[in-house]
């Protein structure tokens, strides 16, 4: 019956990536495909042209460009003039116990942990500037995990990030879970790694999304309706049509190598 069970698991899987997200893949490509490329001024044009008719309309669009900010911005780790950046903290540690086998053997287990101490995000507008000097903001706020950044600081050491900040000090907070070890025993912090991902100043952009008027100003953003694709991205279109394609023959392949998997199981669960 266990065959049974995990073939028809397998089977399901298979049927999500070789339809759903293979489709999903497909849809993005299409999009891409489908949407010219225009000009910031074109963007605003066709917003101002609808504004008597819709104060809220939003045009999907596709632009190309590089990306600025109207602010100095600088990375809090390595001090890097960027145009727009997410930075983390995370803490690192790890949980040793003694267990016994039910032969009676003593086992040690050690499980790492990691944990988000911090997360923030430049606060300044990121501008993608065209060819002809349209500027258009980038929508960030709460959708920093949508947007394809670069990672460009990975470090881990033991040193106190948040070290002189007295009662705002982030890992006190924290030290009453660092129990002593006894004999290898228990928990402890290995370190804290640090972490920043990028939009390098002046890169070149290519942003699909929906563009619209607020307070005055063009601002770029996830479509409202959630099934077209938001991208940022510092690719080219090329680079980000041939990621897709690559998408879809993994989720084809995966598809049906769980698809094979699972009648297989099936089969054995049967004739048992």
């Amino acid at each position: 019956m266990g065959f049974i069970i995990i073939g028809l698991i397998l089977i399901g899987i298979g049927v999500y990536f070789g339809v759903f997200a293979r489709a999903k893949s497909a849809g993005v490509a299409m999009e891409m495909q489908a949407t010219a490329t225009s000009s910031v001024a074109e963007a605003k044009e066709a917003i101002e042209a609808m504004a008597d008719y819709n104060p809220d309309y939003r045009e999907f669009v596709e632009l190309k460009g590089t990306a600025t900010t109207h602010e100095q911005v600088k990375t809090p780790y390595t001090n890097k003039p960027v145009a727009y950046y997410v930075a983390e903290t995370v803490q690192v540690s790890e949980t040793t116990e003694e267990r016994r086998d039910s032969e009676g053997n003593r086992r040690m287990s050690t499980t790492k942990h990691e944990d988000k101490l911090s997360d923030e995000e430049s606060s300044a507008d990121l501008v993608l500037k065209d060819a002809n000097g349209g500027e258009i903001i980038i929508e960030t706020n709460g959708v920093s995990n949508k947007i394809d950044l670069i990672k460009s600081y990975d470090h881990m050491d033991m040193t106190d990030p948040y070290a002189n900040m007295n009662a705002l000090n982030i890992r006190s907070r924290y030290r009453r879970y660092n129990a002593p070890s006894y004999n290898g025993v228990g928990y402890r912090i290995l370190g804290y790694k640090k972490i920043e991902k990028i939009i390098p100043l002046n890169s070149a952009l290519y942003v699909l999304g929906e563009a619209y008027m607020m307070a005055g100003k063009l601002y770029i953003g996830p479509p409202k309706d959630s099934k077209k694709p938001f991208i940022v991205t510092t690719k080219s279109e090329e680079q980000m049509l041939e990621k897709t394609q690559s998408s879809q023959r993994s989720s084809l392949i995966g598809g049906i190598a769980c698809g094979v998997i699972g009648l297989i199981l099936i089969v054995v669960g049967i004739v048992r």
